[in-house]
């Protein structure tokens, strides 16, 4: 019985005597990992890097694809079928060079009609002249006889009857040559209306050869012969392209900016252009023209930018490329530090010096790779580069606790 009622005892007294001891364990194995830590901190190499004078480029990036600046859909003016195609994918042709012919025996036949007509109606003008001049000369007659008719009548040669019967007919054959002076008149408009169906007529057997409307290069050839095409200027739909021609001497990519980049990009900019087809090429570009409404797509605005390809090898470049823009919106002078040097402490940027002082700086532009320094640094300083170093040194400068935080580890990132 006495035994049963010593165990509880026996252990609690083993369980105060173990809690002294976990806890002096632990502290001993965080300080020996402090310790261990810290010389392998000392132990660590130290990179530094001396900080230079320099400049930074202040750029804009955009996206777009390449395309001509000109660049047209060849369609035919008249409907018919294709008899031969002269164009070929990637030839450089000129202005007026034929393309593609069209069957030209109706519009051939149309050409003989309306000449044919052109020559009634000039047979049919002549007649009406010849009619006038008949009608002229009895109007003429007309008129001396009823003269004659009402001098007679005064000399009572001539009864009344016979001379009203001499005014009437001079009244009929004045009435007459106006008659046929109109007829004439209609003549000659006739006359002018045929020259001017065989003139369309002439016009639509031009149209059968369809020919280059700019001087460029074929991109894509549509039809082959044997197809049949619709009029684009009687079909609704405008008819169907045929081939695409492009004058590749000027291209211009077309980008997107963002609203947040907007304000820094203008014409006259200097651009870096750059394609999948060539990655070790940077073509020169120049920001041409940028567009003043913006377009919003899924809740983000972005503005066109138009941009002039300048490079003297742009030929390389093809019509629907992707490219990566890089608009030159400003240079910035000054003393230029690495950014894997800068770190964020309490706030306030910060670098360490190759002698261990932390120092606070002033930081301004910043491409990506460096930062301009506006106070804190001059050029021939030292810094560190060597992120475990830098942090080790960091904390003891400050005072930090290894095993508390401190203002040494505020703010890091």
């Amino acid at each position: 019985m006495s035994t049963d009622v010593a165990r509880p005892g026996a252990l609690a007294r083993l369980r105060r005597l173990a809690l002294p001891l976990v806890v002096v364990l632990g502290l001993g194995g965080g300080l020996t990992w402090w310790l261990l830590s810290r010389d392998a901190e000392r132990s660590a190499p130290i990179e530094t890097v001396r900080v230079e004078r320099g400049s930074i480029r202040e750029t804009a990036e955009a996206t777009g694809h390449v395309e001509p600046h000109v660049q047209v859909e060849v369609k035919s003016e008249i409907a018919g079928e294709i008899v031969e195609v002269l164009a070929r994918e990637g030839v450089t042709v000129e202005q007026g060079e034929v393309l593609f012919r069209v069957d030209r025996r109706d519009a051939e036949r149309s050409l003989e009609d309306a000449r044919v007509a052109l020559q009634r109606s000039r047979a049919e003008l002549a007649q009406a002249r010849a009619n006038l001049a008949v009608a002229r000369a009895q109007a003429e007659e007309a008129d001396a006889a009823r003269d004659l008719a009402a001098r007679s009548t005064e000399r009572g040669l001539l009864s009344a009857e016979a001379n009203r019967t001499a005014a009437s007919n001079a009244a009929v054959a004045r009435a007459t040559q106006l008659q046929r002076r109109a007829a004439v008149q209609a003549g000659v408009a006739s006359v002018a209306a045929a020259r001017l169906a065989v003139q369309d007529a002439e016009q639509r057997l031009s149209e059968t050869e369809i020919v280059a409307p700019i001087a460029g290069t074929v991109l894509d050839v549509a039809v082959e012969v044997g197809s049949i095409v619709a009029s684009a200027t009687a079909n609704l739909s405008g008819g169907e392209p045929l081939a695409t021609l492009a004058d590749l001497s000027d291209l211009r990519v077309i980008g997107e900016i963002d609203e947040a980049q907007i304000a820094r990009v203008e014409p006259g900019q200097r651009v870096e252009i750059r394609v999948d087809a060539y990655p070790d090429r940077v073509f020169a570009g120049r920001v041409e023209r940028v567009a003043p409404l913006g377009v919003e797509e899924a809740s983000v605005v972005s503005f066109e930018v138009e941009i002039v390809v300048v490079d003297e090898e742009a030929a390389r470049l093809r019509s629907g490329m992707s490219a990566d823009l890089s608009i030159l919106t400003g240079e910035v002078e000054g003393v230029l530090v690495p950014l894997v040097a800068v770190r964020s402490e309490g706030g306030e940027r910060v670098v360490q010096l190759a002698s261990g002082e932390v120092r606070a700086i002033r930081a301004g532009a910043t491409d990506g790779r460096s930062l301009v320094v506006l106070d804190g640094l001059e050029a021939g300083d030292e810094v560190r580069i060597t992120p475990l170093a830098s942090g080790a040194a960091a904390s003891g400068q400050r005072g930090g606790n290894p095993f508390m935080p401190g203002p040494g580890r505020r703010g890091r990132r």
